[in-house]
């Protein structure tokens, strides 16, 4: 079956369906389609970071932050479940945040990092350095 073909069918099928058998169709497939999207936008944020893991301390750049983590450049091998301390400074305050994170994802260009905050002080440093990147980029 060629791809225009399998379109009519499946057009056929819902054609035939109720209007509930339709909607709860069309739910399923947006549940399905959103699976594995991003609850927070990344937005660009290039910034040195020093982070380890058990045994070893590095130094990379985080090319973009979200609420909820950030992704950092990096040619070193690490697995999906590995902990991170992570550091780097906040362009808006003269001090560092210090956060412990996952290893969410691994690609070739690097590693998505998801945040375990772990106290409001945290949280309030996270969100105002999101509010600082979205006013800069105005």
């Amino acid at each position: 079956m060629n791809e225009s073909s399998v379109t009519a069918r499946l057009f056929e099928v819902i054609k035939k369906m109720s209007e509930d058998e339709q909607l709860t169709l069309l739910k399923e497939l947006a549940e399905r389609f959103s699976k594995g999207r991003r609850k927070h936008e990344r937005g660009p944020f290039f910034m040195v970071t020093d982070y380890s893991t058990e045994d070893r301390v590095y130094r990379d750049y985080i090319q973009n932050l979200s609420a909820s983590g950030v992704f950092i450049e990096t040619r070193m091998p690490f697995t999906a479940g590995q902990g991170v301390s992570l550091a780097f400074p906040l362009p808006n305050y003269q001090k560092y945040i210090k956060i412990i994170g996952e290893v969410a994802r691994v690609t070739p260009q690097g590693i998505g990092v998801k945040f375990k905050i772990v106290n409001k002080q945290q949280e309030a440093m996270i969100k105002s350095l999101l509010e600082w990147l979205t006013s800069t980029k105005r």
